[in-house]
This record gives structure tokens, C-alpha cells and sequence, in this order.
């Protein structure tokens, strides 16, 4: 039986990886296609650190790792996660720049300008 659900999620992460590398080969995308891909790569992301949180919680898996498979598997994780959240903070970093400064954009242009609330009663 635990054969089997290996089997499925082998196979299920192979399909995932086809879509990801099918999309990434596509030409022409638009902003809304783009945006799809995203969110499919973060819910693939999602789905496999969920499956090592699972393997991490249970001291019954974790326990059939040798020592240097276990210290690969943290090298090769830190690693992946070191550049990945490096990424996030640089991109984070650049977006908050750029609203910041539409916002002061928009207090410069119209610095008297309050908005009123309308309520209907």
C-alpha cells in the first residue's frame, strides 16, 4: 500500500514538473497567463513542502534516512530555501519601492485632496 501512494506521488510530481517546464516553454505569454503560471508553480511549491512537513513530523519515516541522507537532505533544503527566500525579499524589496513612490506621486499631485465618504441611510 505504501508502495502505491509513493507511486501516485512520484507520478503526480512528474506531471506537475511537465506542466511547469511545458508552460515555461510557451512563447507569447500575456500578463494574465504569467499570472496563472505563478500560481500554479506556488501551489506545486506548496504541495511539496507540505509533503516534507508530513515526513518531517513523523519520527517513524524520518528514522529510515541514514545520517548522510539526512544531512544531504538538510544541505540540498537549505540551500533551495536560502536562494528562494532571497528571491522573495529582493522582489518584495523592489515592489515596495515602487509603491511608495506611486503613492507619493499621488500626494504630490493632489496634496489638498480628501475623500469624502458617501452613506446612504
Amino acid at each position: 500500500m505504501v508502495w502505491l501512494m509513493k507511486g501516485k506521488w512520484v507520478n503526480d510530481c512528474q506531471r506537475i514538473l511537465d506542466e511547469i517546464k511545458k508552460s515555461a516553454k510557451v512563447e507569447g505569454h500575456d500578463r494574465l497567463d504569467l499570472m496563472r503560471t505563478i500560481r500554479f508553480t506556488l501551489i506545486a511549491l506548496q504541495r511539496s513542502v507540505t509533503g516534507w512537513m508530513q515526513w518531517a513530523d513523523n519520527p517513524g519515516i524520518m528514522a529510515q534516512f541514514s545520517l548522510d541522507e539526512l544531512t544531504e537532505i538538510n544541505k540540498n533544503l537549505a540551500d533551495l530555501v536560502c536562494a528562494f527566500v532571497d528571491y522573495d525579499a529582493n522582489i518584495t524589496g523592489s515592489q515596495e519601492k515602487k509603491i511608495e513612490k506611486n503613492i507619493r506621486k499621488e500626494n504630490i499631485k493632489n496634496p489638498q485632496e480628501t475623500k469624502d465618504m458617501f452613506y446612504v441611510k
